[in-house]
């Protein structure tokens, strides 16, 4: 989880709205709806969340209903043109005709306005936000808020910033304008000057946890890790369901506890490069623990199991279906949370780097080999530098694929494509291998594109992509897993780094503790054009030197 969460209002949007509805109290309310909404959402059955929501908004003309399923889908879906289509039906139900409407329509129009600019259509949503704030001064600090959120999501933090500005200093006041004025500066690389905004947010919510874990993802961003930490162990884990029997009746490991004759249970959270980051802290742990157990995903079971063979590693899905073993277990805790347990206070205090995963020999000679194949099978293989063949270079152009509003938001702003990442590199005397993962693989061999190696037909798991890493030379990738697990490996690797950068590599500079054999390429505008094109040069620029 690498960013803190930007927020419109309270969990009582759109209540003012609802109780305006007409509802059959025995068919579905709207609190009925979004209740159920949420808890198939928290359950991991996204999915099924969104379908029931929007055959809700489909059925009904109850404006009420309308709101609670538009609610629902701006937070949990990424579907923007339905959010729109369910606001604009709802707006369509509640006629201008009587002035006692005009305070109703215009909280409508704000939550239609944020959903368009989701959507992409800024300049009808801009002038729906100006419309409410001119014509509906009561709901002023809506309109700031839930602006100031769809243009943080859209990835334009300076404009966020100017908004935020503007209605703090007017005087309007609220946990959300602080904590996006807060979320706008440390995704602007100013991370120190967001700490002030984010406390002045607690003061008013101490229990926001939203607030709460920005003001972590500040500290931690500017190197205020003894603080920082302390605060992310806080967050709700992140996990496609809470109701795992190892999260909800084994308690959660905190520092303070003696691990002497203790069974830990650790258990992946996030992404797989927060696993592959924070797992390099499992030997202290180990060292102090009677035993410790690991659960992840299969894409890095066998990885972790060849890299740690003191513990066992097992499947999540396997240890879901099994809560009779909770008796076995003294205490479980996601992974990220590791950096904590072991005291780690400022980046300079990250443990003296060396690889620690492990490839084996036989596996790293058949993906050797299976390299060497393709690069003559191209017939690049007489045409060396002096140092005895051309350099090797893995590429990663996008991120793994999402659904929730804020990972997709995330994501559209870290991912390149294939057709610009070649645009940028290309051409170059150097041998390309993909080591793309996922749908966005469907993108390699467009017309006209330079020959780039694909061997990930042969890759089962991340063990055999870190194999694959073995064989060459650079690894160019922007801000995801195999990023990771290229620096985890002591391989030399080249960050292309969005330019509201997360936190792990601070608001500046292009090297970070976490993996010294880390260059990294700051894009200083929403586009990765330009920093892809830097990174072509100095791309050229390598293999000429030889």
């Amino acid at each position: 989880m690498e960013e803190g969460g930007v927020m419109a209002g309270t969990e009582q949007d759109g209540e003012a709205v609802m109780e305006t509805g007409q509802t059959d109290r025995n068919v579905l309310t709207p609190q009925a709806l979004s209740a159920c909404c949420q808890q198939l959402f928290a359950s991991g059955e996204g999915e099924q969340a969104v379908r029931l929501a929007v055959q809700a908004a489909e059925a009904s003309r109850d404006v009420s209903i309308l709101l609670a399923a538009g609610l629902f889908l701006a937070r949990c879906s990424s579907r923007h043109d339905v959010t729109v289509a369910v606001f604009r039906k709802a707006l369509l139900l509640r006629p201008s005709t009587h002035p006692a409407m005009a305070s109703v329509r215009g909280e409508i129009k704000v939550f239609l306005a944020g959903a368009l600019m989701a959507a992409g259509q800024n300049e009808e949503a801009m002038a729906l936000f100006m419309e409410v704030a001119q014509t509906c001064p009561e709901h002023r600090v809506l309109v700031g808020e839930h602006l100031s959120m769809a243009l943080l999501e859209a990835g334009l933090a300076d404009q966020a910033e100017q908004v935020l500005a503007a209605w703090l200093k007017d005087g309007s006041s609220s946990v959300s304008l602080y904590n996006n004025m807060g979320c706008a500066l440390e995704r602007l690389n100013r991370s120190r000057e967001a700490l002030p905004y984010y406390r002045k947010g607690m003061e008013l919510s101490s229990r926001h946890e939203a607030v709460s874990f920005g003001y972590a993802i500040a500290l931690l961003k500017a190197g205020d890790y003894e603080e920082g930490f302390a605060r992310y162990v806080r967050r709700i884990p992140r996990m496609p369901s809470l109701d795992c029997w190892f999260y909800q009746d084994l308690p959660r490991l905190t520092k303070d506890v003696p691990l002497e004759g203790r069974h830990i249970l650790f258990y992946q959270e996030q992404g797989l490069g927060d696993t592959i980051q924070f797992i390099r802290f499992l030997p202290e742990i180990v060292r102090r623990a009677g035993r410790v157990t690991l659960a992840v995903l299969p894409s890095l079971a066998r990885l972790l199991r060849e890299s740690y063979p003191m513990v066992q590693v097992c499947l999540m899905s396997d240890l879901l279906e099994q809560p009779e073993q909770v008796a076995d277990y003294d205490f479980s805790c996601p992974i990220p949370d590791l950096p904590y347990l072991c005291d780690l206070k400022r980046p300079e205090d990250v443990p003296p780097f060396s690889p620690y995963l492990e490839v084996p020999v036989r596996r790293r000679e058949n993906f050797a080999q299976l390299v060497e194949a393709a690069v003559f099978r191209n017939g690049s293989g007489g045409d060396r530098s002096h140092s005895g063949r051309r350099l090797r270079v893995g590429l990663v152009w996008a991120g793994d694929s999402r659904s929730s509003v804020q990972d997709v938001a995330a994501d559209r702003r870290r991912s390149s494509s294939f057709a610009e990442m070649m645009e940028a590199i290309g051409p170059v005397e150097a041998d390309l291998f993909s080591l793309q993962y996922g749908v966005r693989r469907a993108e390699l061999g467009g017309a006209g594109a330079p020959v780039v190696h694909d061997l990930m037909e042969s890759v089962q798991d991340m063990a055999d992509t870190a194999a694959l890493m073995e064989s060459l030379d650079v690894v160019i990738s922007v801000d995801t897993a195999p990023l990771h697990l290229a620096g985890a490996l002591g391989r030399e690797v080249w960050l292309v780094s969005r330019w509201d950068a997360c936190w792990r590599w601070g608001d500046q500079g292009e090297r970070t503790p976490w993996y010294p054999t880390m260059r990294i390429f700051r894009a200083q505008e929403l586009s990765l054009g330009p920093v892809l094109r830097e990174v072509g040069h100095c791309l050229r620029q390598r293999v000429a030197e030889g």
